[in-house]
């Protein structure tokens, strides 16, 4: 090849590339009749959603038009009144449902489930019930003392039936339960009230002030706790004085109810030492925790069978077993006998001494080793040996540090500052594993994932790419526009902007929380340390999972394709910057490389806009226009 070819050839490459990165347009643009007020994703549908002063829409993005189009009376309010960090629609969440001007909308096409035609002036609250796959909906009325509640299901997409109900004083949907009778319990305001699921018909609406509501292990009986005596005023001094538990404790009275016909069967005192926490089902028979300790009644009568102080620690768990009944509580477990009495008491998990050294209240994460744990609290990382109490090795903490964890290699990453740890004690403890980084804001540091042999750690500004031995790659900084003074932009490049419930709830996607499922080990939040949030076998209170709901919602109302596409296409992060020349734009960037693959024009300091990395599409608004810009 001569060099007068190649020198052409040269010219070419360097011009293809020049095209491949420069700032460029977007690729598809709808326009709207009036000012765009807000761009979001449907958490759940993942359908992007547009609101100007006058309509709401559903945009199909493959093709650049809309799916349906809602005009408004009122929504020119919502526009106009929109205040900064004030959204103006409402998720229903893992549902495909959005509330705007008091209409309950389904994002996939735009149809009207609940409209004011109904009778009913606003949308007040809403509860998902898991077991029908439906919302109860409360709406006010006209009438100041009536509200109506609506059963939406949602496999059938529409009102199940719809039910008015007096109430004696103002208030929401609260500590609803489901029974085996086809009723539906629930407190508003200071109601009692139970409904026939199937048919909304009333079983039970009476004044009675109740601040927690469960079940019999066979579902026919609803147990209702009263609520705390004292009013605001004890409430408020609880808040002033920090007592969480006093915050949450509830009174020592219990109503019994029939569930199918709402009879009242008893009405006992518990005689607790101060306020009901908890009940859980322990071996067929009723526990109740409350703040001093825990009390186990006959779920039939009521009557008391035993009663343990737990020298006012929070309990956690409690289980039967052989001996009798095994209590978790703070960093202990205390194994009692079958009449409640202490036959001795240890460190909760594993019988591990070292835990010793921690308050009995402290939470911490533990990384098991071969030879041993390290402990993460909030004040300090240490590596013990089994069975030595005093650490072989530590650092202290602060509100500076981070961690994060790779569960295949069991490197625990340390962000303290600008410093850099590596941690295997399976691979040996030295100083070698300390690493200077050269952060703008190593505060904002809030993503690590693992690329390969590498790992990648974001904020949604900043990134650095190590080795898995800590030798820096690269790391790069993006300067933004308009940026001093400024708050967070609606980036979300450090969790991918992936319109997240359905991930959520099916296990795939949960960076706010620092855990991953087996499915998704590569990707985990930088948290502080002694949070819990990396605690495997933590024994926490029991609390209503909607889990296999959020399964059955994904099939029956989500995209599966998205889901089956997620884990394939993570591969970029997402900045908003500026070049020398002011232009202003959104840099695409690889998580493998740390180069620049692709840069999308935005026309404004504050750009409104969404990555969707499953279908790898960036949406952005300015006035009355959206983009669309599809990369590869």
């Amino acid at each position: 090849m001569s060099k007068k070819t190649t020198c052409l050839a040269s010219l070419a490459f360097m011009i293809f590339s020049f095209n491949l990165f420069a700032q460029r347009e977007a690729d598809k643009k709808i326009t709207f009749e009036n000012k765009i007020e807000d761009l979001f994703f449907h958490e759940f549908s993942a359908v992007p959603i547009i609101l100007t002063d006058k309509t709401v829409a559903g945009i199909d993005p493959s093709t650049g038009t809309k799916i349906w189009e809602i005009e408004g009376d009122r929504f020119s309010a919502l526009g106009g009144a929109l205040q900064e960090d004030k959204e103006n629609y409402q998720m229903v969440p893992y549902s495909p449902y959005i509330i705007v001007d008091e209409l309950l909308v389904d994002t996939r096409d735009g149809k009207i489930i609940l409209n004011k035609e109904k009778n009913y002036k606003s949308i007040t609250s809403f509860n998902l019930i898991p077991e029908l796959k439906s919302y109860l909906i409360q709406c006010k009325t006209d009438d100041k003392e009536v509200n109506k509640f609506f059963l939406v299901d949602l496999s059938a997409n529409k009102t199940k039936w719809e039910q008015a109900l007096n109430l004696d004083k103002k208030g929401t949907i609260d500590n609803i339960s489901i029974s085996n009778s086809n009723t539906i319990a629930f407190t508003v305001g200071s109601n009692m009230i139970i409904l026939n699921s199937n048919t909304g018909d009333i079983v039970l609406n009476e004044e009675e002030k109740i601040g927690a509501i469960y079940q019999n292990p066979q579902g026919n009986t609803y147990y209702a706790v009263e609520a705390a005596s004292g009013g605001l005023g004890s409430m408020m001094g609880a808040a002033i004085t920090m007592n969480a538990n006093k915050l949450m404790a509830l009174g020592d009275k219990i109503y019994a109810f029939d569930a199918a016909t709402g009879e009242q069967k008893w009405k006992k005192p518990l005689k607790l030492d101060e306020g009901f926490l908890f009940s859980e089902e322990v071996d067929g028979k009723m526990f109740v925790q409350h703040e001093k300790g825990g009390n186990v009644y006959d779920y039939s009568s009521g009557e008391p069978l035993w009663k343990r102080v737990f020298e006012k620690r929070k309990i956690n768990d409690i289980e039967k077993n052989a001996e009798g009944y095994m209590v978790y509580y703070g960093s202990r477990k205390m194994q009692l006998d079958n009449n409640g009495k202490e036959l001795w008491k240890k460190p909760q998990y594993q019988g591990n001494s070292f835990l010793e050294n921690l308050a009995e209240d402290d939470s911490y994460d533990e990384f098991e080793y071969k030879d041993g744990s390290i402990i993460a609290t909030s004040y300090r990382i240490a590596y013990y040996q089994k069975d030595v109490k005093k650490p072989i090795w530590k650092m202290a903490a602060d509100e500076d540090t981070k961690i994060a964890y790779d569960a295949n290699e069991k490197n625990l990453i340390v962000l303290d500052g600008k410093n850099l740890y590596i941690i295997n004690p399976d691979k040996g403890l030295t100083d070698d594993n300390k690493q200077k980084l050269q952060l703008k804001k190593h505060r904002d540091f809030n993503l690590m994932e693992v690329r390969g042999d590498n790992y990648f750690l974001s904020s949604p500004w900043e990134y650095v790419i190590v080795d898995k031995k800590g030798t820096i790659i690269k790391t790069n900084y993006f300067e933004q526009p308009g940026e001093s003074g400024r708050k967070w932009l609606n980036t979300l490049s450090a969790v991918g902007s992936v319109a997240g419930a359905a991930y959520q709830v099916s296990g795939l996607y949960n960076a706010g929380m620092g855990g991953t499922s087996a499915a998704a080990e590569t990707l985990t939040g930088v948290v502080p340390p002694g949070t819990g949030s990396f605690n495997q076998a933590n024994k926490g209170v029991k609390q209503h999972q909607a889990g296999y709901y959020g399964q059955m919602a994904s099939e029956a109302l989500y995209n599966p394709n998205r889901l089956n596409a997620f884990s394939d296409s993570k591969d970029y992060a997402f900045y908003f910057t500026k070049d020398d020349a002011g232009t202003k734009y959104l840099a695409q960037v690889s998580k493998n490389t740390g180069e620049e693959v692709d840069k999308f024009i935005f026309l404004d300091n504050k750009p409104n806009y969404h990555v969707d990395q499953v279908e790898k599409r960036v949406f952005y608004t300015n006035g009355k226009e959206a983009y669309i810009f599809d990369y590869k």
